[in-house]
């Protein structure tokens, strides 16, 4: 699972014989930076998460992994955790802070 997303997105792109450097000039990259994408030698931004989901006609939700750790998610929760998490940090500041008045 290491390199889930970009492992997906190989397999997705080969299946519709798409090249990389076909995907890149998509991207507005060079097919280099495309390619470390695949490989997980650098993280993707969401913007080029959702355009190759885009070009490959799939959902983002198929380039995701299945499952965070240990307990599974379904896909919503997956992409809102961040926010859950933000929001729970937030909530625990307005506590403390209405505790100290």
């Amino acid at each position: 699972m290491e390199n889930f997303i970009g492992d997906r997105i190989r397999e997705l792109r080969e299946k519709k014989h798409i090249s990389q450097f076909a995907m890149a000039f998509h991207l507005g990259m060079s097919q280099a930076a495309y390619s470390k994408i695949e490989r997980g030698l650098t993280e993707i931004k969401a913007s080029h998460l959702y355009a190759i989901a885009g070009v490959l006609n799939t959902s983002i939700y198929d380039l995701l992994p299945p499952s965070l750790g240990a307990g599974t998610l379904n896909r919503n929760e997956y992409l809102l955790q961040p926010v859950f998490l933000s929001l729970k940090s937030l909530i625990s500041r307005l506590i403390l802070r209405n505790k100290k008045r």
